[in-house]
């Protein structure tokens, strides 16, 4: 059902790859703020981007250039065309709240550290003045923080993050479009749920390992799973976070982390030290002799994050996933491929089904169709930003890219609702997903 996993995956795998440089602190007051944000209005009225006839909507998108080559990271198509496109399409179709969309794409290195992403968020809105931001994937925490919070600016993104960044944004940001959507926090409760519904967790001692270049897995790991588990009746023996140097992959202390589990006799671990810092923790464990039942999350289960483990796999053969990713092409909506016919009929721009570009051009469309959508039913002259959200917020059912449709409600704003389980092959060099249905989460 979800074995092929590139679309979506490898498109999520990119925020892990520019964690360590473009991750804010959850816990942090004011990081990564961006600027002044003390001159713009409240959510309650605001019409900044407005008027008679346009509303100014920005896109900032992620841009790897040369590194797709290398196979680390996905080949989005041609980002312009297809935000282009899709902006042309709404517009015939009546724009967005009886105005036609007045656009601006600004595209950041997605390699470069959070100034990057912060000066994108000051020329968008401060500069542009947008009414609306739309992320692409692989934006990272800080730019959207930058967008939501500092410049009050309502945020539509495609990617889930931590549930103290919506709280923080106090209803400007939405995650929608993607099956990738939802919330680290409820990512993580599931993961303690779908984990012990299987009986895996029984009789074992539990140690969980994750490392603060991505502060907000951490975060997660404290208010969903440590949580979850405890409610369950599962005691965490170790909970280990690995120092990294700032804007550097290259974690300390791996055997310390390893040899404290070891000698707690932990024999199950939640792995959720991201990207190249997962291998080093499994290599260390096998440098001491310590061979538990590993489970992954996420990312983690992606078929792009699995080849970093090449090395050590034998050691992961047979690691417990936990995943969101929907990408097998049966998988994809109505919805991802009525875009992508769109944007090939109006920029020439084909993609195969299943692709990354293709996910990408059906995330981008889709998320920018639930913003239209939500604003049909308002008039024109009612339009603010406190209206659009609370009709964000009232759809209820919305389409994602792949999967089954996800939902948005007042109290939750990260549309993706379902997890499923499957188990790492060395022989296939890819977690393998097990039979069933996904199980709705939250």
């Amino acid at each position: 059902m979800k074995a092929h996993r590139r679309t979506a995956a490898a498109l999520a795998a990119l925020l892990l790859l520019c964690a360590a440089a473009c991750t804010s602190d959850p816990d942090a007051e004011g990081g990564g703020d961006g600027g002044d944000g003390g001159e713009e209005e409240p959510l309650e009225g605001s019409t900044v981007g407005l008027a008679d006839d346009t509303i100014k909507i920005g896109y900032i998108g992620a841009d790897f250039g040369a590194l797709a080559d290398t196979g680390l990271v996905p080949d989005l198509g041609n980002q312009e065309l297809i935000v282009q496109s899709v902006v042309d399409e709404l517009n015939d179709d009546g724009g967005i709240g009886g105005r036609q969309i007045d656009l601006k794409i600004l595209l950041v290195d997605g390699t470069a550290g959070p100034e990057a992403g912060q000066a994108a968020c000051i020329e968008m809105t401060d500069d542009f003045g947008a009414f609306a931001v739309v992320l692409g994937p692989a934006i990272s925490r800080d730019t959207a923080r930058c967008t939501a919070v500092t410049k009050e600016t309502l945020t539509m993104n495609s990617t889930g993050f931590d549930q103290a960044l919506y709280d923080e944004a106090e209803g400007r940001l939405f995650s929608t479009g993607s099956n990738t959507s939802m919330t680290t926090d409820r990512q993580y409760e599931g993961w303690a749920q779908l984990l012990d519904d299987e009986g895996a967790l029984e009789g074992t001692t539990i140690g969980i390992i994750s490392a603060d270049q991505s502060p907000e897995f951490p975060a997660a790991i404290e208010s969903g799973l440590v949580p979850t588990l405890e409610d369950l009746g599962h005691e965490v023996a170790v909970n280990v976070t690995l120092p990294c140097p700032e804007a550097d992959q290259d974690c300390d202390q791996h055997e310390s982390a390893i040899q404290q589990m070891k000698d707690a006799d932990v024999d199950f671990v939640f792995m959720a030290a991201a990207n190249l810092v997962g291998p080093a923790v499994l290599q260390a464990a096998v440098n001491l002799d310590f061979h538990p039942q590993w489970s992954a999350n996420g990312n983690q289960v992606t078929d792009t994050i699995s080849q970093f483990f090449e090395s050590v796999w034998d050691e992961w053969d047979g690691a417990i996933g936990v995943s969101t990713v929907f990408a097998q092409i049966d998988d994809l909506s109505d919805e991802a491929h009525a875009c992508n016919e769109t944007i090939t009929e109006r920029s020439g721009e084909e993609y195969e089904p299943g692709s990354d570009a293709f996910g990408f051009a059906a995330v981008n469309c889709i998320t920018m169709q639930t913003l239209q959508e939500a604003a049909a039913d308002l008039d024109p002259a009612e339009v603010n930003q406190a209206t659009v959200v609370r009709a964000v917020e009232g759809l209820g059912e919305v389409p994602l890219n792949a999967g089954p449709a996800g939902t948005i409600s007042d109290d939750k704003h990260d549309a993706g609702d379902y997890l499923f389980l499957a188990d790492f092959s060395p022989a296939e060099g890819e977690f393998v997903d097990r039979p069933g249905e996904p199980v709705q989460i939250g």
